[in-house]
């Protein structure tokens, strides 16, 4: 053979196995990423690292890292029991949710939609992160809050809080400066507030008027919560319920 093409051929081989190795330092230093857990010491200061610094050391497109968290997300199984490793593939999730798109609902939605999944939740705000500005993000708020079978009760309360804070300019992590978006989960709080049958009724009634000032003392709002008061309420349940009503009650 050619000295010239067995050079080449070497050459090639070399190349092929320096990129491996460069790509496996990139996975494990991502992971690394997706593990990390920060000080509990408030006096601390320390910079959480992202994603972006892979992209940065390793000169990599954003799409080149989302396809290393779609490698990690499926690296662990549902079945590990090492908790940083479960950790690794909730927070790969999570990651997809800021650098994917609608490409990664697929897969999102098997995953969230199981119940015996650890990293149900890492998808389901994975999605919610996606859809975030899109109209789709109100199905599927609503497909998870009427949902009991697959959804916990405290996991159905955490997605009505997230879409409230992104309604909220306080919560400057979470808020977004969309008018058509927040009109549109205006309008789903209010369609919920008149419907909420769970131990979330008050929270949503409150998303509610905040969200369209007019319904907090509207007829509409009394009916809803004369209609779905719990029967046999007591203590201090019942003194939060009855504020509620009797600050519906009031003039404007």
């Amino acid at each position: 053979m050619n000295k010239t093409i067995i050079v080449s051929i070497a050459m090639v081989a070399v190349g092929g196995s320096a990129f491996c190795n460069v790509q496996e330092e990139r996975l494990r230093e991502l992971e690394n990423i997706c593990i990390y857990v920060p000080s509990d010491d408030l006096e601390v200061e320390e910079t959480i690292p992202t994603p972006d610094y892979i992209i940065r050391k390793y000169n990599v497109t954003t799409n080149d890292v989302l396809g290393d968290l779609r490698s990690l997300s499926a690296k662990y199984s549902l079945s590990e029991t090492n908790d940083e490793k479960r950790l690794a593939r909730e927070q790969a999730f999570m990651w997809i949710g800021h650098y994917g798109g609608t490409n990664d609902l697929a897969q999102l939605e098997s995953v969230m939609t199981n119940s015996a999944d650890y990293a149900q939740e890492s998808a389901l705000f994975a999605s919610f992160c996606i859809l975030e500005h899109s109209p789709a993000l109100i199905p599927l708020v609503m497909s998870v809050v009427t949902n009991s079978c697959v959804y916990s009760s405290g996991l159905r309360r955490r997605i009505y809080i997230r879409l409230l804070d992104i309604c909220t300019e306080c919560y400057t992590d979470m808020y977004i400066n969309d008018p058509a978006q927040q009109a549109r989960i205006a309008a789903f709080f209010l369609e919920r507030a008149a419907a909420e049958r769970t131990d979330s009724i008050l929270f949503v009634d409150r998303a509610a008027y905040e969200l369209n000032p007019s319904y907090r003392h509207s007829q509409q709002r009394r009916d809803n919560l004369a209609a779905l008061r719990p029967p046999g309420l007591t203590g201090k349940p019942a003194e939060l319920y009855n504020a509620r009503q009797q600050d519906a009650a009031q003039e404007d």
